[in-house]
């Protein structure tokens, strides 16, 4: 499996990026308070099926959802079930799909109703970390550099950053070398090459780095029970620096 995509095939995934930017805009509207996770996973379900496009989560690795809904202490992989949002939560969304034979990933975090600025606060750095990743990206430069620019901002804002979960590289399938870490040093890791396809997602919590697998099997929340926050996008490494494909509509982000 090729590492770099065909110019066709970035043409494609900057098709499917727009899709999934559009799903989650939809998706995080819907992240109210009285909301179910049902209902967010049902919105995404009929967003993906709308536009042509197949969820990519649904039946990989045996995963019997299209979306992954996380509360709160959940990190990622947190299962849709009828668990009812209320005001103060946060909510991390992270859905995948298939479009022209390919596919993008993307995640976001978001307040449900009004949030206790220490929550805010984590949901911006995140994002934040997310974007000097991206902007530390250039050809030819390591794959650790991204890794050393989510450190960085983590830390300056003291919060606890996940290692043992990374980003990853993905269009010929939802998870593709290489691993994309949020810990590393700037010369760690393969290069950087111009038409290489990465997900990259900081995963911060207010407390401790450390989590634990639910009983479920899938759903990773902080061990010591911190509010926890994902973003991701997926990026495409150009001649310059790198092209965000699933950047949802500006005007339009929550």
């Amino acid at each position: 499996m090729s590492l770099i995509k065909t110019p066709k095939e970035i043409v494609s995934l900057r098709k499917g990026g727009k899709l999934l930017g559009e799903v989650l805009h939809e998706a995080s509207l819907a992240a109210v308070p009285g909301a179910s996770l049902l209902d967010i996973e049902a919105v995404i379900a009929k967003a993906i099926a709308d536009r042509g496009a197949k969820p990519s989560f649904l039946g990989f690795e045996d995963y019997p959802m299209t979306s992954c809904l996380s509360v709160n202490d959940e990190l990622v992989h947190g299962l849709p079930r009828p668990v009812i949002l209320k005001e103060g939560d946060i909510l991390g969304i992270d859905a995948g799909l298939w479009f022209e034979g390919l596919c993008v990933d993307s995640a976001v975090t978001v307040a449900v109703g009004e949030i206790a600025p220490e929550t805010q606060r984590l949901l911006d750095v995140t994002n934040q970390a997310l974007h000097a990743g991206i902007k530390a990206i250039k050809p030819f430069r390591k794959v650790g550099a991204i890794g050393a620019a989510v450190q960085a901002v983590g830390e300056a804002a003291n919060l606890g950053i996940v290692r043992v979960l990374t980003g990853h590289g993905v269009g010929h399938a939802v998870h593709e070398e290489p691993s994309v870490p949020n810990l590393a040093k700037a010369g760690d890791g393969i290069l950087l090459r111009p038409g290489m396809v990465l997900a990259i997602e900081p995963m911060f919590t207010l407390g401790g780095a450390d989590v634990v697998t639910d009983v479920d099997g899938w759903t990773i929340r902080t061990r010591d029970g911190s509010l926890s926050a994902q973003f991701e996008h997926t990026v495409v490494v150009t001649n310059r620096g790198a092209e965000i494909l699933t950047a949802r509509p500006l005007h339009q982000i929550r």
